[in-house]
C-alpha cells in the first residue's frame, strides 16, 4: 500500500473550515456565517499570495496547490519556513492583530484558496463571540509550532531535523509508517527549508537510500515502511 501526501482529493472550500482544528468544532449556524464570508481565489505559478511587511486584512485557506511561507531578512537573504499544503489556514497573525504580515505567502504551483476580509469577520465576532476562542486555538496552535521549529533548529542536527521535517510534510506520527508515503518536495526545496545546501540534502538522502529508508526520485521523496524505526545514520 502507498500513499501520497500533498494531494488531497476533492476539497470543497468550506471543507477548510469545517475541518480545521480552529473553527471545525463550532455549531452549524456559526460555520455558515463564516461561509458566507469566503471568497474563492486563483493563484499562479510563483504569484504572491500575501507580502511580508504589507496590512494582513485576509485569513487564507488552502483549497488545491502548495503555498511556501518564507521571511527576508533587511539584506534581502530569504528564509523559507513552511509548506503549506491543502486544507491548511495561513495569515492569522496580522489578521488578528490587524499588523503587518510577519512572511510572505507564494503560489509553488496553481493554487485556489479560500479567503475571508477582516473587517466583516470581526464584526461577526462582536455577535458570535465563541468564534473568538476558535480562532486564539488557531494562533497558538502556530506559536506552538514555531516554538518546536526553532527548538530543533537550536538542538537537533541536521539529519535529524530533515527526518523531522519529513515526517511533518508526511503527517507522519511518532510511530514509523506500515506504508509507502510519497511526498512532493524537492531535495532543493528541502535543502532550503532547512536553511542548508542542497548537497548536504543529497548527501543524506543518498545515504538513507542506501538504507532502504527512501526512495528518490525526480521532485518526490518517497518514505518507505519503518522510516524512522531506527536511527537513520
Amino acid at each position: 500500500m502507498t500513499l501520497t501526501r500533498a494531494e488531497p482529493e476533492n476539497i470543497e472550500p468550506m471543507d477548510i473550515i469545517r475541518n480545521s482544528p480552529a473553527f471545525g468544532s463550532l455549531d452549524e449556524t456559526s460555520l455558515q456565517e463564516i461561509e458566507k464570508l469566503c471568497s474563492i481565489r486563483h493563484f499562479g505559478s510563483g504569484e504572491t499570495v500575501f507580502r511580508q511587511g504589507e496590512p494582513g486584512h485576509t485569513l487564507v485557506g488552502l483549497v488545491a496547490g502548495k503555498l511556501r511561507i518564507s521571511v527576508t531578512s533587511p539584506s534581502g537573504r530569504e528564509l523559507n519556513l513552511n509548506l503549506i499544503e491543502p486544507g491548511e489556514i495561513v495569515g492569522e497573525i496580522a489578521f488578528i492583530d490587524g499588523g503587518l504580515r510577519t512572511a510572505t505567502g507564494t503560489a509553488v504551483e496553481r493554487s485556489e484558496c479560500i479567503t475571508i476580509q477582516r473587517r466583516p469577520f470581526f464584526a461577526l465576532m462582536d455577535r458570535r463571540p465563541q468564534i473568538s476562542r476558535h480562532l486564539l486555538a488557531l494562533l497558538c496552535e502556530r506559536v506552538r509550532w514555531t516554538s518546536q521549529l526553532v527548538a530543533d533548529s537550536a538542538f537537533l542536527s541536521v539529519p535529524d531535523r530533515m527526518a523531522a521535517r519529513l515526517r511533518d510534510l508526511a503527517q507522519m506520527d511518532e510511530q514509523p509508517s506500515q506504508t509507502e508515503i510519497h511526498v512532493r518536495l524537492s531535495q532543493q526545496e528541502l535543502a532550503d527549508y532547512l536553511g542548508v545546501s542542497r548537497q548536504v540534502v543529497n548527501g543524506y538522502l543518498r545515504e538513507w537510500q542506501r538504507n532502504e529508508q527512501v526512495r528518490l526520485s525526480r521532485g518526490t521523496i518517497t518514505l518507505l515502511p519503518g522510516f524512522g524505526s531506527q536511527a537513520l545514520l
